[in-house]
């Protein structure tokens, strides 16, 4: 198994600037950044600031070429496109990779544009990461879920799909385990990987979607918060994922929505989804991501998503 020692960040938003700070601290060199054209020019005039402090990290060409141990893509999904077109002189035989995007579609497409073979499953949850210009501020990294399918030996004990898997994973899992061991990331290989990684598109499709229309911080779903209305919205709006998860293979249940409550809890009163974010900056969101694969997948199973529905009406007719 070949040692992770160089990574190439593509996308440094909000959650791409956070991990390379992470790694640049106890790895010292060990990461970069790509970029082309304007925003190549943009990064090396201006750098970034994390938390306040200026942070310079090492920046790398689209245009030139290079093979590192391993590449997380960091993007919105509406510039994953782009970001493949940048990648496509970074990927080297050995090279892994690891998506950080929402949604539950990213990996399908790194995998038909590289190979699947390269990049398992992977999540970031628990962050309250936010980026404007070329300054993140945030006061949790959160923990990065990734692993294959299915992790650990074939008679891990337990049904939780959430659980912690007991190594041996295979190889491009342990690889990048053993790598975010040397760089300090916090990190969860659970046992059945793609349930968690619907588990938070799920949990996107409530939190994410109904602060951005009601533009409201954290604290509007907070248990302790009087605000019925927006819970039952929340909630509703994650229903209809758990109905077409279950027609696609993958059983979720109204249980976890008590440590999606945990989660948000956990996360700053005043912290804002990035969603909210985006439509407060009059950006282009994600809700194709979430709302609209919803739509998609309920229209290919019969099943009924008036929540999402509407929603996804609402957030594109706020993006105009």
């Amino acid at each position: 198994m070949k040692e992770i020692r160089t990574v190439l960040i593509a996308g440094a938003g909000a959650i791409g600037s956070m991990v390379a700070w992470q790694i640049e601290q106890t790895m010292s060199g060990a990461v970069s950044v790509l970029a082309s054209g304007e925003r190549l020019a943009r990064y090396r005039k201006d750098g970034f600031v994390i938390n306040g402090t200026p942070c310079t990290f090492a920046l790398t060409d689209a245009a030139s070429s290079s093979e590192p141990d391993l590449v997380i893509v960091a993007c919105k999904f509406h510039h994953l496109e782009a970001v493949i077109a940048d990648l496509k002189n970074h990927i080297g035989p050995n090279t892994r990779m690891l998506s950080l995007l929402n949604g539950i579609s990213s990996e399908r497409i790194l995998g038909e544009a590289f190979g699947a073979e390269r990049i398992p499953y992977a999540m970031i949850i628990g962050t309250d990461a936010g980026h404007e210009e070329n300054r993140t501020t945030f006061s949790k990294t959160g923990v990065i879920f990734f692993g294959d399918a299915k992790n650990g030996p074939a008679d891990t004990p337990g049904t939780d799909p959430g659980m912690q898997a007991s190594r041996p994973y295979s190889e491009r899992v342990g690889a990048i385990a053993d790598f975010f061991d040397k760089a300090g990331i916090g990190y969860h290989v659970p046992v059945d990987m793609l349930n968690r990684l619907w588990y938070k598109f799920m949990m996107n499709v409530g939190i994410n979607q109904v602060t951005a229309v009601l533009r409201k911080p954290y604290r509007l779903l907070k248990t302790g918060t009087p605000v019925p209305e927006a819970k039952e919205l929340f909630e509703d709006a994650m229903r209809e994922v758990i109905a077409i998860g279950k027609a696609e293979g993958i059983t979720l249940s109204e249980a976890e929505f008590a440590g999606i409550y945990a989660v948000i809890d956990s996360l700053s009163d005043d912290g804002k989804t990035s969603m909210c974010q985006d439509i407060e900056a009059g950006r282009k969101t994600e809700v194709e991501l979430f709302a609209g694969t919803v739509l998609e997948l309920s229209r290919k199973h019969g099943i009924s998503a008036p929540v999402n529905e509407t929603l996804y009406r609402l957030l594109r007719a706020a993006e105009q």
